[in-house]
Order: C-alpha cells, then structure tokens, then sequence
C-alpha cells in the first residue's frame, strides 16, 4: 500500500460527528501560533494543515486539555516500504471506544483503524495527567537558568534568541524544552507558553507560540 493509499484510507474512515465536537470542545480557550505567520485555534489549524511537522509541542499542548487518561504517543509510522515517519499522535477514549487524534496530518480516526493502516511502532508514551503536572509544576517553579558550563558560542546563540524572541516588548512566555526521553512528559518541544491560566491544578486557558519544528 502506497502513502497515499494510507491517507486515503483514514480520510474516508466514517466517524461520529459527536467525536469531533467532543474533540473540539476541549480546546476552546487555546491559541497557538507558528513562527509569527500563523495563529488561531487548533482545529482550524490543522484543518489548513498548519500543523503538520509540530507533532510534538502540538500533542503535548493539546494534552493539558484532555482527560488525564488519555495518552500522548511517540513512534514510527510506516507509510510505505522506504518511508519511515517519527510522530506524535493522542490516543482518547470515547463512549468506551478508543480513537486517535492526529492534529499534525490531520486524522481522527479508530485506533485499530490508524494502527494497522500505519503499522506503528510504538517508542513511547506518556499519559495527559503526567503531562499537566510537568507543565503546572514548571509554571509554578520555574528552573534557575546555570549558564556556568556554556561556552562563548552558547552564550551568543542563547543571547541571540533572546534578543528575537524575548524583548521587552514582548509578552513574557515560558519555555519548555524537555529532556531526550520519548517516555517523558515533555520530548522535543521548545515553544513558549504565555497567557496562562490555571485554576484548581488544571490547565484553563494559553496561549502557545511553535519556534522550531522538530
């Protein structure tokens, strides 16, 4: 089966209206923008398909949304003999049924459906809850900045991007990063955060801004 078979066979597969507006309720109050050209709500987005090589920070984004139970996943996707593709994807629960969410390539699917259409490869995953408590512990304790084992050429580059996307003109964001673990709560993310509002150690509102794509 060719790529464009696989897409062709997700795209056509016949889900409930009721799962894409149970979907889209979650993200009402997030606003994301990409590299200062793009911006709006999630699902719009996606469906220009804004999102595709975001996989990480979009699907960790979403997840302080959603359930705690549901499960952000990370791992390769097979679309045909000679293209791997590493990606992000959500794994929620509806009416006792499990589905995929996919906003990057745009799919919302069944997860029998997606798994074996794409044979994926599972490398790791994490649930929402860990990701929500990461993300407000973060926020509530930001790390103190050790810049004493940086050379002059880190210092530069770190001051460089401080000057593009830190001035005092702008909004002050939180920068999440992550460590190199396809099993942690935050994996290639990089993106500022910034008009947050928790209430009762949950997520209400943000505002998230993609820098690099990973």
């Amino acid at each position: 089966m060719t790529k464009e078979e696989r897409f062709d066979l997700l795209s056509n597969e016949k889900i409930d209206k009721n799962v894409y507006e149970y979907l889209r309720s979650f993200f009402n109050d997030l606003k994301i923008e990409i590299l200062g050209k793009h911006e709006g709500k999630l699902f719009d987005l996606m469906k220009r398909g804004l999102l595709e090589g975001w996989c990480w920070q979009t699907t960790e984004t979403a997840a302080l949304f959603m359930p705690d139970d549901d499960m952000v996943y990370r791992g390769n996707l097979y679309f045909d003999k000679y293209d791997t593709y590493y990606h992000g994807f959500i794994v929620f629960n509806y009416e006792d049924k499990k589905y995929v969410f996919d906003p990057s390539l745009g799919f919302i699917n069944s997860l029998d459906l997606y798994s074996d259409t794409f044979k994926v490869d599972i490398k790791g995953k994490v649930k929402a809850k860990e990701i929500k408590e990461y993300f407000i512990n973060y926020v509530k304790n930001p790390p103190k900045e050790d810049y004493s084992n940086y050379s002059d050429k880190e210092m530069a580059i770190i001051n460089m991007v401080r000057e593009l996307f830190f001035d005092s003109n702008r909004e002050p964001e939180i920068v999440l990063y992550g460590e190199e673990d396809p099993n942690g709560p935050i994996y290639r993310n990089g993106s500022g955060y910034k008009n947050i509002e928790i209430d009762d150690n949950k997520v209400k509102k943000l505002t998230v801004h993609y820098y690099l794509d990973a």
